[in-house]
C-alpha cells in the first residue's frame, strides 16, 4: 500500500511537472514572438508576405465566389476565401477587421458533368494565392505593396511561396487597386461573398 501510494504522488508530480514546463514552453515561444515586433507571423520587417501554409486545415473559411468562364471574366474559377479563427471572432464583435487579419483567397480551376442531382460545377486544381494583411498603423509606408491599410500579395503556381506583388497598383493580377476599389467603403473586402461575418458587419450604409 505505502509503494502504491508513493508511485501515486510520484507519477502525479511529474504530470503536474511536465505540464508546468510545457506551459512555461508556451508563454516563452509567445513572449519571443511578441518581443520580435512583428504583428503578423506572415509578414517579415520589410513587409514582404508570405503565404500561410496551413489554411485550409486551421483556417475559417467564410465564403465562396464562382466566377464563369466567359470573355468578360479577367479571373474566372472557383474563389475560396479563408480567415483565420481569431479574426473571424475579432470581425464578429466590432464589425471590421482586426489589425493583422490575414485573408487567403485560393482560386482554382473549375470542373463539371452530370451528377445524380443535375449538372454539376466544383472546384478543380488550386492555381492562384491572393493574400491580404490588415494593417491599421501605416508600417510599411515605403512598401508599394501597401496601400489602404493592407498588404496585398500574389502567389501563382510558379511562384507558390514567393509574392509576385511589387506595387498593390501594378498590372493583370497585381492590380489590386482596380480589382478592389469598389469595395472601399466596406475596407476593400467584397464582405457580401463572405456569409460567416457579413451579417456582423458594421459599415457607412
Amino acid at each position: 500500500m505505502r509503494f502504491k501510494t508513493t508511485l501515486t504522488i510520484a507519477f502525479t508530480a511529474f504530470i503536474a511537472g511536465t505540464a508546468s514546463w510545457v506551459s512555461a514552453a508556451t508563454d516563452e515561444k509567445q513572449d519571443t514572438t511578441a518581443a520580435s515586433g512583428q504583428f503578423s507571423p506572415y509578414v517579415d520587417a520589410k513587409g514582404t508576405i508570405s503565404r500561410p501554409p496551413a489554411f485550409r486545415d486551421e483556417w475559417v473559411h467564410i465564403g465562396s465566389w464562382f466566377v464563369r468562364e466567359d470573355d468578360q471574366a479577367s479571373g474566372p474559377g472557383v474563389h475560396d476565401v479563408y480567415a483565420e479563427p481569431s479574426a473571424v471572432k475579432g470581425f464578429r464583435e466590432t464589425g471590421q477587421w482586426p489589425d493583422g487579419t490575414t485573408l487567403v483567397k485560393e482560386i482554382s480551376s473549375i470542373r463539371e458533368g452530370q451528377k445524380t442531382t443535375g449538372f454539376a460545377q466544383w472546384a478543380g486544381e488550386p492555381g492562384v494565392w491572393f493574400v491580404m494583411v490588415r494593417d491599421r498603423q501605416n508600417r510599411f509606408p515605403d512598401n508599394a505593396a501597401w496601400g489602404e491599410g493592407w498588404g496585398w500579395a500574389l502567389f501563382t503556381q510558379d511562384s507558390p511561396e514567393t509574392t509576385t506583388t511589387k506595387n498593390w497598383k501594378g498590372e493583370g493580377f497585381n492590380n489590386c487597386f482596380g480589382c478592389h476599389i469598389p469595395a472601399k467603403d466596406t475596407e476593400w473586402v467584397y464582405i457580401e461573398g463572405y456569409p460567416a461575418v457579413r451579417d456582423f458587419a458594421k459599415y457607412p450604409k
